[in-house]
């Protein structure tokens, strides 16, 4: 299957275990710039399904958010990026979605950050619902 040819949005466990993360990812996901502050996290957090935000500038990776990495007291006009994760769990697009699996089912949020094997070009996300059984995917 290559992206963009899914018109569900989603591919189930049974089915991603013959792919690749390429096949799975996200790709291009949205980010905010390393700029960013705490209040702009916090509102894109406010969206339904918004459980990582990126940070990236030029396609260069620079931290990861999720909903516990910023403490309540923490002030909006903060950078976010001082409470980013800035060496999280990555794969690359090569990498089995076996694999993928298991590095999701050890991590505590259903999101795989997709990194060139430069380690810093930022080139996607896998999006799974909690217990790894369904990800979406670009439809």
């Amino acid at each position: 299957m290559a992206m963009g040819e899914n018109p569900t949005g989603h591919v189930t466990r049974e089915e991603a275990l013959r792919l690749t993360v390429g096949d799975v990812m996200i790709p291009n996901p949205k980010t905010l710039p390393p700029t960013a502050v705490v209040g702009d996290v916090r509102r894109l957090f406010e969206r339904r399904g918004v459980r990582t935000v990126l940070l990236a500038e030029d396609g260069v990776f620079r931290g990861a958010l999720d909903r516990r990495t910023i403490p309540p007291d923490a002030a909006d006009a903060e950078l976010a990026v001082g409470y980013a994760d800035l060496h999280p769990t990555v794969a690359t697009p090569a990498t089995a979605m076996s694999e993928a699996i298991e590095l999701l089912e050890r991590s505590t949020e259903p999101r795989l950050i997709v990194l060139d094997p430069d380690g810093v070009t930022l080139r996607g996300l896998v999006c799974a619902k909690p217990g790894a059984a369904i990800f979406c995917v670009a439809g």
